[in-house]
């Protein structure tokens, strides 16, 4: 049986919810729903970086007992996501794709604090939720006016998974700094996200 899509209301409550403070503008949906196969071989290189930067995690912070768990579950969750989005792309003839520049990660990363920890973490982690409530964002976008039945299954199912991954990577990042200095970080970064988004033009991807 064919899923329901969204209706306006329900997509206006989802992205109230998001924390981000520009929306995606709706030719971007128009956009990628009429290159479908520039999208989907662009999520699944999403999700393979997704998988990778949850072992990085990991790997940088391996005495974080509780991240290396939820990092653990995330990598295995984003894993299970490229094969789905892996199923679509061989059932549909679409070659993947390689990996690309992104100015909009690229840009986030560049403003990071480096010289110092906890600092660095706290930027890692932010990031990773933003990337996490943007992705969250454009998926319902995108659902919202698709009428391909496999994709929006697809959608329907992963974009709730990106909202609590936002939120997951938002807590991990509330344990390393005092509740004013994470509200002032996340500010921060929000406000970059705004910009990048901004400038970054409109493109079929799911980012950048």
């Amino acid at each position: 049986m064919a899923r329901r899509l969204p209706d306006r209301e329900e997509i206006l409550e989802i992205e109230r919810d998001l924390p981000l403070l520009v929306r995606t503008p709706e030719r971007w949906a128009r956009l990628a729903a009429a290159h479908l196969d520039v999208f989907l071989a662009d999520h699944a290189v999403c999700e393979q970086q997704a998988a990778l930067t949850a072992l990085n995690l990991m790997a940088h912070y391996p005495d974080d007992q509780d991240l290396v768990d939820r990092m653990t579950a995330l990598a295995a969750e984003e894993i299970h996501h490229l094969r789905r989005v892996c199923g679509e792309l061989r059932k549909r003839g679409i070659p993947p794709a390689r990996r690309r520049s992104n100015p909009w990660v690229r840009g986030l990363r560049e403003r990071m604090i480096r010289e110092r920890e906890p600092a660095l973490k706290i930027d890692r982690l932010l990031t990773g939720a933003l990337i996490e409530a943007r992705s969250c964002e454009r998926f319902t976008r995108l659902l919202a006016v698709l009428g391909d039945p496999d994709v929006c299954a697809l959608l329907h199912d992963l974009g709730p998974a990106e909202k609590r991954h936002w939120q997951l990577f938002y807590a991990l990042a509330s344990r390393e700094a005092d509740a004013s200095t994470i509200k002032d970080r996340w500010r921060f970064w929000l406000e970059v996200e705004r910009d990048l988004a901004r400038a970054g033009g409109v493109h079929p991807t799911v980012h950048g």
